[in-house]
């Protein structure tokens, strides 16, 4: 994913927005699956400075096994900058987003509430106007996926993609169409199962005969790609 001006930006207002919410002396770790070290480890450097090492344990398990919402308020932040910079090393979009879900999201205040809206908004705009590469389809799958946990309404998403018209996001389209499971219509990812909804929502946008004629103007601009002829023929 390209890491755009404007993403960076909107990571910088969720530091500016978190910053309230200090670090605790205690995160509270369930002690059954976490130890002594595990939590003292979020205390070793300043935010900005934990790496994926130190806060993988931490966003995995965050408001289920360990602390509650302003805990989590605390390393938002880092966690969705990690998340973006960090992909191979660090928790899956989909791991870093549902935290959204669980913490309630929609009942924090309104400069919290609109300050994740924009930077999902950003790192999903980055996501579909970075430079296609072998794995696009499925890093675009994944980030769907992650905003599917966040959100009941995926559209404006969609739409967004949708409107699109520069190459790197008309390719995009067609390696996700092409890589994933939406043309087929039953996912295969755990992740959407759990979503399943959304996933329909996503597929019935995939299999839309609007869809069917914007992959055709796709599939005739850049016959030189495999990808896309196998995203055009896979549309029923």
């Amino acid at each position: 994913m390209q890491h755009t001006p404007k993403l960076q930006a909107a990571i910088e207002n969720l530091y500016g927005l978190f910053g309230a919410y200090p670090l605790p002396d205690d995160t509270g770790p369930c002690s059954c699956c976490h130890s002594a070290y595990d939590e003292q480890r979020l205390h070793l450097k300043p935010l900005r400075k934990l790496g994926a090492d130190d806060l993988w344990l931490y966003a995995m398990d965050a408001l289920f096994v360990w602390g509650g919402p302003d805990d989590f308020k605390h390393f938002l932040p880092r966690i969705f900058e990690l998340a973006v910079k960090q992909p191979d090393t660090f928790v899956d979009p989909q791991v870093a987003l549902n935290k959204l879900h669980h913490g309630n999201w929609r009942s924090w205040p309104d400069a919290e509430q609109r300050g994740v809206e924009h930077f999902l908004a950003e790192v999903w705009r980055a996501v579909i106007e970075s430079e296609p590469h072998e794995l696009c389809g499925m890093e675009a799958d994944d980030w769907l996926c992650g905003i599917a946990y966040a959100e009941n309404r995926l559209s404006p998403y969609l739409d967004t993609w949708f409107a699109a018209e520069s190459e790197n996001a008309r390719l995009n389209l067609a390696a996700f169409i092409a890589d994933t499971d939406f043309a087929k219509g039953q996912p295969s990812d755990g992740y959407w199962s759990d979503r399943r909804e959304l996933f329909d929502e996503a597929a019935a946008w995939v299999r839309s005969e609007a869809m069917k004629t914007k992959m055709a103007k796709i599939a005739a601009d850049f016959p030189e790609y495999d990808f896309v002829e196998r995203a055009y023929v896979s549309l029923p």
